[in-house]
């Protein structure tokens, strides 16, 4: 039976400017709700007085209710139905606070039983270090995400590109078994079943990631395993602006890692043990991307899997940076956009087949659920979805619906299955731009399309007005966001979304319909190939020249929380000018004074922050990294890690604090682990000077770093004895070693050459003795007018130095030292330590800290570390 003729399959709006009162009763509920899953995240409130105050609750509003002969009909919560006796007001109030005090409590409760799930208490089984451990368990994923941004496995190596990068070597793992195999490892989640202890095999809940390096079978969802290995905690980020992989994962509620190397025995049990649904859905996704790899090359390939599987791993990463400096990052992942565009070739291949219309909203349905499950269940391809099974629910039942209500709903499944979702950039980002989208865009169309009449021919001027608008609401909405996540303010995005989203769209809608034709005739996908190639082309030449234009982004420091909520709270005063009587002058008036608090704000802490000699000592594992800032504002960095870390600890870091410019980049000599993350450093920040002690290595990282400093037109300075890197108000940095010519009878690249730097500000000095070793020690000894510092960073990450180890300490004597330090290696060595202690220093390492960041005004010296006390702790010595 077809749809009737009289039948309207658009539901009615109800309101057409933004309304949370009478026609969106479940966003105050929704508002609550997540309140109260805050609530549980900061406190811990026990479950039992949760209960009473969600019973008392409810029986308030019952009584209340009852009292003034309202019915359950005909009293809606912000409802617009009343009774004929009209209610009091302070009785509607009553109950309105009653019901949503109880939603509150049921958001905390919801929060307190996530806590308290059985498998969270798999972290208290686990250590920072790896231990060894034999578990039964089962394959419950097919991972899309094969590489998660600062991911770094103790003793895990890295792979060497063909364009020279190290990069993890997940990021080329697939889950293609011969892919597999030869890039040597495999990433699934294990759920656990069962523990071998001493008495013998024990149940036990949770869920790890795995690595399996070199496996001998290919793994896939729904098998069950005996292995051993290796089990360890997630690692907790170290460094401010560092990616919290831990928080990550444990949203997923994977609270674990497991490590299987080579040797490590690994016993299939059985295969299909999963759910049939999802096993088919897991199919047909490793069918669409074996389709994509025969059929394009890697760059294309790696493209269009995270354009239409979710699977980012594989896009070239100067492509990703592309797209998010422009802002359009939002086209390059699964989301609303995606969801809509397959619902809409969805209706168009059922219409074409004469599909019934009822029937056909149930195919709608149930085919998005399965392109969710396809895509890896990421958060806004879930709101989309949810928000679609609303509308076409709405459309089945011919119901009129809110938009803002259909929003909040969607949010109340999400955090009601998953309270942690609250917290994940993908989830605030995704119902942040909607509702940015609801509040704003219809407003601003109509202004636009006023003053853009003269535009012809009208589809143009419709297009041009509903693009700018969105990209502006969004823009609006959500910029703050984004500068606290990414650091990033990017006002070429509203050109770059008008140009590119148009071939996004062509390339969603040709690629979904090739693959979905392609899974039946493979050679469907060969005869589609020029045209899709030819969009990829045109989409990558749009991208990056938005990304070129001058001015068109520019990176900031993390705002302050406070900023946040001043932005936020004067944007919802102007939403409510209407209702609040303001005029456009009153309001106007309101954001400059907000805004001459804000620089005022800006002002003063530059002000105190001026006096300061800033030094940060970062967690790069085994390597060295260290930040110096300048009372003038000036910013050095000494060494910068290896690839990995400049990648995803260095740059991070640098623009979470703001610095886009650095004066000079100090590279103390030329191993992987000082030298590597000058890689990224160069590829992504502005480096004036790079400053060595003049012998690179033959290694591609080094040959690499000399290409891209000659490329960037970086002054190449050689450093030795006797030299002064700066000298600004009340701050000298001097060189102290090498020696002009290096140190006699040692190899020019050995650790013996590094260069050593003291930075001096009044009273107070820190010694920055990179990796000089015993045969460097008695030249420095001898060169050097005074070792004598307040603060060591400790040679070599405080391998043993032998005699001349202790005649240096002496000769410093510090008050402060600072070991820059991995899990590997063994070390710093017993004997280091012990004279250390005997020469009185107060001993840090990044490995059990953190990040160590101290500050002096040349009087006193104050330290703080990212995973102690994060304010500044007074560190009187007397100097």
């Amino acid at each position: 039976m077809e749809e009737p003729a009289s039948h309207n399959p658009q539901p009615v709006t109800r309101n057409s400017q933004p309304s949370f009162g009478l026609q969106a009763p479940l966003v105050p509920v929704a508002v609550a709700f997540l309140l109260g899953i805050l609530l549980g995240t900061v406190a811990r409130v026990p479950p039992v007085w949760l209960v009473a105050v969600c019973a008392m609750s409810v029986c308030v509003a019952l009584w209340r209710g009852c009292r003034n002969g309202v019915t359950g009909s005909e009293l809606r919560v912000a409802g617009e139905a009343v009774d004929a006796r009209n209610p009091q007001p302070a009785t509607r109030n009553a109950q309105l606070v009653a019901l949503l005090l109880f939603w509150g409590c049921l958001g905390t409760l919801r929060m307190t039983v996530w806590h308290r799930h059985p498998d969270a208490q798999l972290t208290e089984a686990l250590s920072d270090e790896p231990q060894p451990v034999r578990l039964h368990g089962l394959v419950v994923d097919d991972p899309v995400e094969l590489f998660e941004p600062g991911e770094v496995e103790p003793d895990v190596s890295s792979q060497v590109t063909g364009s020279g990068l190290r990069v993890p070597g997940e990021l080329s793992a697939t889950r293609n078994p011969k892919l597999a195999t030869r890039n040597g490892r495999q990433i699934c989640v294990l759920a656990l079943r069962h523990r071998e202890t001493a008495a013998g095999w024990r149940p036990i809940a949770g869920r790890l990631r795995a690595t399996i390096h070199s496996p001998r079978q290919f793994l896939r969802y729904g098998d069950e395993i005996l292995v051993e290995g290796q089990w360890f905690r997630v690692p907790a980020p170290s460094n401010p602006g560092q990616y919290d992989w831990r928080a990550s994962l444990a949203r997923k509620r994977i609270h674990g890692l497991l490590r299987v190397r080579p040797f490590d025995g690994l016993v299939m049990l059985g295969r299909g043990q999963g759910n049939r649904v999802l096993a088919a859905v897991f199919r047909l996704r490793q069918r669409w991307e074996q389709l994509l790899r025969v059929h394009f090359n890697a760059r294309d390939a790696g493209l269009l899997l995270g354009l239409l599987l979710g699977q980012r791993a594989e896009i070239d990463e100067d492509l990703k940076e592309a797209f998010q400096t422009t802002g359009t990052i939002h086209l390059l992942v699964i989301s609303g956009f995606n969801v809509g565009l397959i619902a809409a070739l969805l209706e168009l291949f059922f219409r074409l087949a004469g599909v019934p219309w009822r029937l056909r909203l149930i195919l709608l349905a149930l085919s998005l659920g399965a392109y969710a499950i396809l895509t890896g269940l990421q958060p806004p391809v879930v709101r989309a979805t949810l928000m679609a099974w609303l509308v076409l629910g709405a459309r089945a039942l011919d119901r009129a619906l809110s938009w803002f209500n259909i929003l909040a709903a969607a949010a109340l499944v999400m955090v009601w299955i998953d309270p942690a979702q609250l917290f994940d950039p993908g989830f605030q980002l995704s119902f942040g731009a909607v509702l940015s989208l609801l509040v704003f865009t219809g407003r601003w169309k109509s202004w636009l399309d006023g003053r853009l009449g003269w535009v012809r021919p009208g589809w143009l001027r419709r297009y041009l007005c509903l693009s700018l608008t969105a990209t502006s609401a969004v823009w609006v909405g959500l910029a703050p966001i984004l500068g606290w996540y990414f650091h990033l303010v990017s006002p070429v995005s509203m050109l770059a979304n008008l140009v590119i989203a148009p071939l996004m769209s062509a390339l969603v809608s040709v690629g979904t319909t090739l693959l979905m034709a392609a899974t039946l005739y493979e050679r469907i996908m060969a005869w589609g190939h020029g045209p899709l190639t030819l969009l990829l082309a045109a989409t990558v030449r749009a991208v990056s020249w938005c990304h070129a234009i001058p001015g068109g982004f520019w990176f900031i420091g993390h705002p302050a929380p406070l900023f946040l909520l001043g932005y936020y709270g004067l944007l919802s005063l102007s939403i409510l000018r209407v209702r609040l009587g303001w005029t456009h002058g009153y309001a106007l008036s309101v954001w400059l004074a907000g805004l001459a608090i804000w620089v005022w704000g800006l002002l003063a802490r530059h002000w105190v922050e001026s006096r300061w000699l800033r030094v940060d000592v970062l967690d790069v594992g085994h390597g060295d990294s260290l930040v110096v800032r300048t009372p003038g504002g000036h910013a050095l960095l000494v060494d910068a890690g290896s690839q990995e870390a400049g990648r995803f600890q260095v740059v991070p870091f640098l623009r979470y604090e703001g610095i886009t410019t650095l004066d000079g980049v100090v590279l103390t000599h030329s191993d992987e682990d000082h030298l590597g993350g000058a890689i990224p450093l160069l590829q992504h920040l502005r480096v004036r000077r790079l400053l060595t002690n003049g012998v690179f290595g033959d290694t591609m990282s080094a040959r690499r770093v000399r290409s891209l400093a000659a490329h960037y037109g970086v002054e190449d300075v050689t450093l030795a004895a006797g030299m002064s890197v700066a000298r600004g108000p009340g701050v000298v940095i001097e060189v102290l070693h090498p020696p002009r010519g290096l140190v006699p009878g040692a190899v020019p690249k050995s650790n013996d050459n590094s260069v050593v730097l003291k930075v001096t500000k009044g009273s107070a000095s820190l010694l920055l003795s990179g990796d000089i070793e015993e045969a460097g020690l008695p030249w420095l000894l001898q060169g050097a007018p005074s070792l004598r510092a307040t603060v060591l960073k400790v040679p070599h990450h405080g391998s043993r130095l032998g005699s001349v180890g202790e005649r240096f300490f002496d000769a410093v004597r510090p008050e402060v030292a600072i070991l820059s330090v991995g899990r590997t290696h063994h070390l710093p060595a017993v004997e280091t330590l012990a004279a250390l202690r005997r020469s009185g220093a107060r001993l840090y390492t990044t490995r059990d800290d953190g990040a160590i960041s101290l500050r002096t005004d040349g009087i006193r010296l104050e330290v703080r570390t990212f995973k102690g006390s994060r304010a500044w702790q007074r560190a009187d010595f007397g100097f």
